[in-house]
């Protein structure tokens, strides 16, 4: 009895087994997401996090000294590493970094729905993931976001196959709990797992709400596995995945600097200047900022600025999901979609609501709609007369639509200037540096990038500042006042000098080609 118990067992952890002949979709997927992505290569730096980077490259990598930012990012810093030695740019190693792993995220991605759903479901999934235009748009940015998608789903991938290896053929759990065939697989899957989220973490922090998706999974084994095996297996797979970056950036910076910058950035990022809820007056702003940034920019879904294609996917998202919700059982695979979830829509609540943060819910969404479609055509046209054709046209419209949406801002972020590099140019054309100063927040990050003769320490032109009365402040202690004092539209406070700034210049891109600061003023500031 016991022998037949485990052949089921082991055979419940191969069902989902294929043969190499069904890899050649997956790869053809990652192919095509590749090449779309490098046709749209993006060229411009448009905001701090992206200099950061660069300067980790071209000056040296030194988190004290913000290059990049703490933690320093190490894993995607050290693969765009490989390829700036190789090339010598630090724009297109950051970039191509974050296409490459952005495009082999297709293929654990699509094995993660295949197992859970079906191969229908995969491609469908892998084809909503090429075109979705928030995922595509972070790739062909100097940013680490899309790089991290790589790590996040293929943890997930692992953590899952960890799970499915406990289940009996039936999908149930058992009456009586006994060990699989083989313990040591699922197990492996788990070690695995802690690696990609502990290798994840040298990519986005914000990687810390997968931990409770790893801890559900170990509580499922447990019911079948050993425990102090689980906790091993699972503490020393996150443990190496951690220490291959972190030990790094301890010996090279010691632990006191490491701590004392820690502090200093956790106190900025989340307490002063940060997006968590505790640096949040409006609430009910907050979460509606997040559903925009969910639906508008990660889904693709239509807005009141937004092109009429967008109703297309909008109304096929929104019968998926009633579909899924009305026609999914609560089975151990949805369970785990909820042990991911949850956490991480927490995450995003009270700690990371921006864009960037956002996007991570982006592929598993695309299999729940995805799952949903498939619901839809087995209720709906399966073993109807043209039943297939109609589904295909249906389908078919959905990723065609999307791609039209996806094409028009990825070739904004490619070709037209973003408003923050137009300011510098404007700037540096109409001004003599010697007798101008320019208070600004960001933007003086990128003049230390487009611009740096402007930015020498001894005779700074640009000045980091956020509200107007620090402007005075600074102007009231200068020995030599500047001819010129521009005022960039992002600093606080100007209402209150309206009647003494004159707008000299205007600049503004489409919001989902750019998403932060799509529109830029400069002024000039009468303080005499």
């Amino acid at each position: 009895m016991q022998a037949t118990i485990n052949y089921k067992m082991d055979m419940a952890c191969q069902t989902k087994t294929v043969s190499w002949q069904g890899y050649l979709i997956p790869l053809a997927a990652a192919g095509i997401c590749l090449l779309a992505r490098l046709l749209y290569f993006g060229r411009y730096i448009d905001e701090w996090d992206s200099v950061n980077f660069a300067f980790g490259l071209s000056k040296g990598y030194d988190i004290l000294h913000d290059q990049p930012h703490f933690p320093g990012y190490p894993v995607y810093m050290f693969v765009s590493w490989i390829w700036y030695k190789i090339s010598g740019a630090d724009i297109q190693s950051l970039i191509f970094s974050g296409i490459l792993f952005s495009s082999l995220a297709v293929l654990p991605l699509y094995e993660l729905t295949r197992r859970m759903f079906s191969q229908e479901a995969a491609i469908l999934t892998a084809a909503l993931y090429i075109v979705n235009p928030q995922l595509w748009l972070q790739a062909e940015k100097p940013l680490s976001d899309a790089f991290g998608l790589f790590f996040v789903i293929t943890s997930v991938l692992f953590f899952y196959m960890a799970i499915e290896c406990t289940q009996d053929i039936y999908g149930r759990r058992s009456e009586r709990p006994f060990a699989p065939a083989e313990p040591r697989v699922s197990l492996k899957y788990l070690g695995m797992g802690g690696i990609l989220l502990g290798l994840g973490l040298g990519v986005r922090v914000t990687y810390l709400a997968l931990v409770p998706t790893m801890a559900y999974t170990a509580y499922i084994m447990s019911r079948r596995v050993c425990r102090k095996k689980i906790i091993a297996w699972g503490l020393s797979g996150l443990a190496i995945g951690v220490m291959a970056w972190l030990g790094y950036l301890v010996i090279r910076f010691t632990p006191y600097r490491f701590y004392a910058k820690f502090l200093s950035h956790s106190d900025y990022h989340f307490y002063r200047e940060g997006n968590s809820i505790i640096t949040t007056d409006d609430y009910g702003e907050r979460f509606f900022d997040i559903f925009y940034n969910l639906g508008a920019h990660s889904l693709g879904a239509w807005w009141t600025d937004t092109s009429l294609i967008r109703v297309i996917p909008t109304i096929l998202i929104v019968v998926s999901l009633v579909y899924f919700i009305f026609h999914e059982k609560w089975n151990f695979r949805n369970k785990f979609l909820a042990a991911f979830f949850i956490p991480y829509f927490l995450w995003i609540a009270f700690v990371q609501d921006a864009i960037r943060q956002v996007m991570v819910l982006v592929p598993f969404l695309v299999i729940v709609v995805s799952a949903g479609l498939c619901h839809l055509f087995a209720s709906r046209f399966q073993g109807k007369k043209y039943g297939v054709p109609l589904f295909l046209a249906i389908v078919l419209a959905f990723v065609v639509s999307q791609a039209i949406d996806s094409l028009r801002i990825v070739s904004i972020n490619r070709d037209e200037e973003p408003p923050s590099v137009s300011t510098i140019n404007y700037i540096t054309k109409n001004f003599d540096q010697n007798d101008t100063k320019f208070y600004c927040l960001n933007d003086w990050r990128l003049f230390q990038y487009y611009a740096p003769e402007w930015c020498d320490r001894k005779n700074s032109h640009v000045y980091f500042v956020s509200r107007m009365s620090g402007v005075l402040k600074d102007l009231g202690r200068l020995k030599k006042k500047p001819e010129n004092v521009l005022i960039s539209s992002k600093l606080f406070e100007r209402d209150k000098y309206k009647d003494r700034l004159k707008k000299l210049a205007e600049f503004k891109r489409d919001r989902y080609g750019v998403a932060d600061y799509n529109w830029l003023a400069l002024y000039r500031f009468e303080w005499r």
